[in-house]
């Protein structure tokens, strides 16, 4: 009697393991045992505290430190705080094109565990260059990388990607195939076909350099030519052009007044077969300290919104067309005589007649009296010559991809519309028209239809 209940019995034990064995897996929340950080050069005992909402003095106390100005490289600490979970801490920058769900696919994390490790409330608050912490996994890294586009099924992306689309699934913790979304990010093991650099579909080696305050932002990528690449950032449109060398470049100016913080930066790719990949991401605009001018007294007619509104929106207009053509080349040629005697730098505060500070001052003001000779600081084309009631004697010159220089002031112009300059050739003569307190040249660079500081044309080579 017995023996025959057992029979049963013994048998469906047998069976639920084979039946659980064909289940995805999934990842489940490390063992107790709590979580380990390694020291890296310039951390210290308050920035590591900051970074895990602890103090000092508890992870002092946790990991026997009895010198808390003393901190090697190298040295392993136990974070208090999260003894439910168990591993080695593994710190990681947030690049371009990635998401706090991708990096926790990538890095095979629990997502509960990955928002609290980061202390994470919003993922779209998150930013290129942010500094991430993912628990290291036993599981193996899933680092190709693989773009999904507009109208791409699961299998699809298998099949390209030469992975059994259960692979994919699980690899990347989705419960079905309606999981894959366009425009989503995932990956896939190692032995896939892709290549891993793939930042978009068509795109790998896509650098973007820090933003500031009044500089100028580099964009560059390798971008397939079976697909279009375009994009904005905080709203202008990025002239995209192909380079010599098989790279796609885009400059753009950072406004002057940016708020320090998140700007968004999109970017689609048109396939040819006319499907489509977008992206959104915040960049980090870091504050600039330009500093402030002595208050100012210019006649009011110059400081008059009905007067200085229609002048900036026919400057903007007038150099709003990026030339394809690349028409500098190394640092911007000096455009005075005596280049190192400058009254007042880019981007400095200024109030005008009583005013708050909150004008900003555009370009740099070179010394000089009234006749002495201005030249132009690269090749291009002149835009336009003419009188303008703030700017004075003004000249425009086109450098191509949304490259300009603006002279003001000037006593005499010997350039006019249409014409081809050279570096260096004299194209007018130092004077003090328009709002000025004296005799001097004002330049202005303009990078994508934003003055932006020249000095970094002046000193140093852009792309």
């Amino acid at each position: 009697m017995k023996a025959r209940f057992l029979r049963p019995v013994v048998a469906l034990i047998l069976v639920i393991p084979l039946f659980f064995t064909g289940l995805p897996v999934h990842p489940v929340a490390a063992q107790s045992g709590g979580v380990y950080y390694i020291v890296q050069d310039n951390d210290s005992l308050t920035s590591i505290s900051q970074n895990f909402h602890t103090t000092p003095a508890r992870i002092a106390l946790a990991n026997y430190i009895t010198d808390v100005n003393f901190l090697a490289p190298g040295t392993r600490l136990y974070i208090p705080g999260f003894d439910d979970l168990s591993g080695l801490l593994t710190q990681t920058t947030v690049a371009v094109g990635e998401t706090p769900l991708s990096l926790m696919r990538q890095s095979h994390s629990d997502p509960s565990a990955f928002y609290r490790l980061n202390f994470l409330t919003n993922p779209d608050a998150i930013a290129v260059g942010y500094k991430m912490y993912t628990l290291t996994s036993e599981s193996p890294s899933a680092d190709v990388r693989v773009p999904v586009s507009s109208g791409q099924t699961a299998l699809e992306l298998s099949v390209t990607n030469g992975v059994n689309p259960w692979t994919t699934l699980i690899a990347n913790t989705l419960s079905g195939a309606w999981d894959v979304l366009p425009n989503d990010i995932l990956y896939l093991p190692s032995s896939a076909g892709q290549a891993a650099e793939q930042v978009l579909p068509g795109v790998t080696d896509l650098s973007i350099n820090t933003l500031q305050q009044g500089k100028t932002a580099i964009f560059s990528a390798q971008v397939s030519s079976d697909v279009q690449l375009s994009g904005s950032l905080d709203g202008y449109t990025l002239n995209l052009s192909p380079q010599s060398d098989g790279s796609t470049l885009a400059l753009q100016g950072i406004p002057r007044m940016t708020v320090p913080g998140p700007v968004s930066l999109v970017l689609t790719v048109t396939q040819a077969d006319g499907s489509t990949y977008s992206f959104q991401q915040n960049l980090l605009v870091k504050k600039v300290d330009y500093g402030y001018d002595a208050p100012l007294t210019v006649p009011s007619e110059t400081v008059d919104p009905a007067i200085t509104g229609p002048e900036d929106d026919f400057l903007f207009k007038t150099v709003a067309p990026a030339t394809a053509t690349q028409m500098w080349s190394g640092i911007f040629t000096p455009p005075v005589v005596n280049p190192n005697c400058r009254p007042d730098t880019f981007g400095k505060l200024r109030s005008f007649n009583g005013s708050d500070y909150s004008y900003f001052h555009s370009g740099i003001d070179f010394c000089g009296g009234v006749g002495d000779k201005i030249f132009a600081v690269a090749d291009g084309v002149v835009v336009y010559t003419g009188q303008l009631d703030v700017r004075g004697g003004t000249t425009l010159i086109d450098h191509g991809h949304g490259v300009y220089s603006g002279y003001y002031h000037q006593s005499e112009i010997d350039v006019k519309q249409g014409d081809t300059v050279k570096a260096g050739q004299q194209i007018g003569l130092i004077g003090d028209t328009g709002r000025v307190t004296g005799p001097h040249l004002h330049l202005d660079v303009i990078v994508g239809d934003v003055q932006v500081d020249p000095d970094e044309w002046l000193s140093g080579t852009m792309p």
